[in-house]
């Protein structure tokens, strides 16, 4: 019995030494039975994105900065090729109005698409932070995914749009005339 009575004064000291450092007023787990078993009913364990320091906060503003800047640059360029197109097709006498419809309906259509599918991949993204353990993995790896499907999108809707724009231009100028 005094073994016993030696090894658990033993582990209190230890317990006590390992917890002293914390100064939480609701306790740890290794201090209150009940705060442990919350935790676990809560899913406390779970891993999440955890921000805990300026530095990764600012990284992680600058990334977003970095992706926003993407996207718009890009946005841009592709604006820019399509007022070359409009803009060549009038230097050589073709049918710049039609050719302006074909580009701006194609744009529209690529753009919206390409916002769902952003849209929709960054509600996924949010979800995948807090729910899973996956953290900064699942944040890297299904924001490239989202990139990926968005741009799939984008071009998909941009030749579905530039192919059948010719022919909605063609009704609508016979249907005014």
């Amino acid at each position: 019995m005094a073994a016993f009575q030696k090894m658990q004064q033993g582990f209190h000291h230890e317990l006590k030494a390992v917890t002293g450092a914390n100064k939480s007023a609701r306790g740890t787990p290794l201090t209150s039975g009940t705060r442990a078993t919350n935790i676990a009913r809560s899913s406390r364990n779970v891993a999440k994105l955890d921000i805990v320091s300026q530095v990764q906060t600012s990284n992680l503003v600058k990334f977003s900065q970095y992706t926003k800047f993407l996207g718009n640059g890009l946005a841009v360029i592709d604006f820019g090729s399509r007022v070359g197109n409009i803009h060549n097709s009038y230097k050589a006498g073709g049918n710049w109005e039609r050719e302006m419809f074909i580009e701006s309906s194609s744009f529209i259509a690529a753009t919206v698409a390409g916002t769902l599918a952003v849209d929709a991949g960054s509600a996924a993204l949010a979800f995948l932070m807090v729910a899973t353990p996956a953290g900064w993995v699942g944040l890297v790896i299904g924001g490239i995914a989202v990139v990926g499907i968005a741009a799939g999108a984008s071009i998909w809707a941009n030749g579905l749009a530039k192919a059948d724009a010719g022919h909605w231009y063609d009704h609508i100028i016979n249907w005014i005339d």
